[in-house]
């Protein structure tokens, strides 16, 4: 059969397990990206906060955003805790659609994450960072570490406009048998690149952590006319949001494709940044994922992107209120030109697949802890609160087209 071939072993039910997701946990604040620790057997979720109570006509922040790890997340009551917080957070009024601690990973050194974030001490949407953050003889630390906002203001790899805005981050250990060792790459939504930023460790002392270097790892040219506003006429800009690896080391990045209808890609690279392979025909790509066999796309909205109140083309009906768009797309990615497969999920972002059968999502991946209520200005009516869930692929259905 095609679909069993298509889709992961997951889609046969458990004899004790209900038909649908399975929420692993609940009550987040804009979950965001998922990654494993090192080990492999716990959850990273980045949270981006839900602002805080100093607002202006840009929005509210504040110190909400958090990492919160999940461990053995088959388990059906696993063990949730945050493991750091503090991080800076800008959301609408209602904690909805924030940005702030957009992506995290574990590092080789236990108890420690990096975060791709912004820097609370510089000027908001100026200050974008990665982090480094956790605990140490029972005490917490938290330190913007590499300045990726300046590294934007030297380099612009896109030649379009400054700006950083950090969305995904992957630790990658060159030697197992050596800690702390290892680079980082960081999906730069805004600066349209993947950061490398390489510690040297030998300058590390006891007082102050390692120097380092950013160098751009990749880039892709954009289109975006001189106000910052997405050029119609030319290409979709790549937007890079989501990162994953796979077991030959591997790096694969989605990303927004601006959020056009099937302008969206996920690219795989090398480990040295060659790319080998790209699949396009994507909507507004969130999360990426893989494992032996298949590769796991986040639609943020589904093949459609909402528009704004009043702006639904009179060819296109409006929205239902309560159907929260979004779909996990998945395909065989060793296959030539796959059949693609989807799920509906509401608002996913990062996706992490343990290589047995299951696949995390992390879902209403704008919302805070308590949802979104309905309104007029929110088209698709009442939004759950952000959340983990286990998906289950066993009532997926084919795109006859990619990204429709």
């Amino acid at each position: 059969m095609v679909l069993a071939g298509a889709v992961p072993v997951a889609t046969a039910h458990d004899g004790d397990r209900p038909p649908g997701p399975r929420v692993v946990t609940e009550g987040l604040d804009n979950p965001r990206q998922l990654n494993w620790d090192q080990e492999g057997d716990s959850l990273v979720v980045a949270e981006a906060g839900r602002g805080g109570e100093q607002c202006t006509e840009a929005g509210c922040v504040g110190a909400t955003g958090a990492v919160t790890l999940v461990e053995d997340p088959h388990r059906w009551t696993p063990t949730v805790s945050t493991v750091a917080d503090g991080f800076f957070s800008s959301a609408a009024p209602d904690g909805s659609f924030a940005v702030g601690a957009n992506g995290a990973d574990a590092t080789d050194v236990a108890g420690q994450y990096l975060v791709a974030g912004y820097d609370p001490d510089r000027p908001p949407m100026r200050n974008g960072a990665m982090l480094v953050a956790g605990t140490e003889d029972g005490q917490e630390y938290l330190l913007p570490y590499a300045d990726l906002q300046a590294a934007e203001e030297q380099l612009n790899p896109d030649g379009a406009q400054i700006e950083s805005n950090p969305y995904a981050v992957l630790f990658v250990d060159e030697d197992s048998g050596v800690s702390p060792d290892g680079y980082a790459l960081v999906a730069d939504a805004a600066a349209n690149a993947v950061w490398k930023v390489e510690p040297d460790f030998s300058t590390a002392t006891e007082g102050a952590p390692p120097e380092y270097e950013i160098t751009v790892w990749a880039t892709w040219p954009t289109t975006v006319l001189p106000d910052g506003t997405d050029d119609p006429a030319g290409p979709a800009e790549f937007v890079p949001t989501s990162l994953a690896t796979d077991e030959d080391g591997n790096v694969y990045v989605g990303g927004l494709g601006s959020e056009r209808p099937g302008e969206a890609s996920v690219v795989q690279f090398s480990a040295d940044g060659a790319e080998l392979e790209r699949w396009d025909g994507f909507t507004a790509v969130t999360g990426v994922a893989v494992d032996g066999g298949h590769l796991y796309v986040s639609q943020l909205f589904g093949p459609t992107p909402p528009l704004p109140p009043g702006e639904t083309p009179a060819e296109e009906a409006p929205p239902t209120p309560g159907q929260v768009p979004g779909q996990v797309v998945v395909l065989h990615r060793h296959h030539e030109d796959p059949v693609r497969w989807a799920i509906d999920v509401p608002l996913p972002a990062g996706l992490a697949a343990d290589g047995r059968g299951s696949v995390y999502a992390a879902v209403n991946s704008v919302a805070p802890a308590e949802g979104i209520a309905a309104g007029a200005q929110n088209p698709f009516g009442a939004v759950g609160g952000g959340a983990v869930w286990e998906l289950d692929f066993s009532d997926t259905y084919r795109l006859d087209a990619a990204g429709e």
